[in-house]
């Protein structure tokens, strides 16, 4: 299966771009062939020639970030019906950091494409003003994708 995977990074350490990295690495492993682009550089990729569509950004007050919002309206319009799709996001564990991935499904779907699996929330601290993802959370983010990709067959 062809995926494309779509993801935004705005911290200085990159957490984003790094579950990402590992999410087409666990997708590459299970044999699908995957292209990578950050959301700036994403117009280079045609959606409609893939099978999938993985999306990934930061939580930033409750919503995606501000990129990734503009990528997925950019999408309207477009035919996705009988595509796949998930989401991922990155955010601080807390009941005020909210949930990008809600908003992420909820767009892919009413562009008609079927999200596959539940959403992975990878969780990000801050240590001294730096964000670093929490120990464990490139192993979950592996993990996910790689039961993702049992689903994508």
């Amino acid at each position: 299966m062809k995926v494309l995977v779509v993801y935004d990074s705005v911290s200085e350490a990159k957490v984003t771009k790094k579950v990402a990295e590992a999410v087409v690495e666990s997708l590459k492993a299970k044999g699908h062939t995957v292209d990578s682009f950050f959301v700036e550089e994403a117009g280079k990729a045609k959606v409609q020639d893939y099978d999938c569509l993985i999306v990934g950004a930061p939580t930033m007050a409750w919503r995606p970030s501000k990129r990734m919002k503009g990528y997925l309206a950019g999408l309207k319009g477009g035919s996705f019906s009988g595509k796949k799709a998930a989401s991922f996001d990155t955010q601080m564990k807390s009941s005020f950091s909210g949930d990008a991935t809600k908003r992420m499904d909820k767009t892919l779907q009413s562009l008609g494409f079927a999200v596959q699996s539940p959403s992975l929330l990878a969780y990000v601290v801050s240590e001294n003003k730096v964000y670093k993802l929490k120990d464990g959370e490139l192993e979950r983010a592996k993990a996910w994708a790689g039961d993702l990709a049992g689903k994508l067959n």
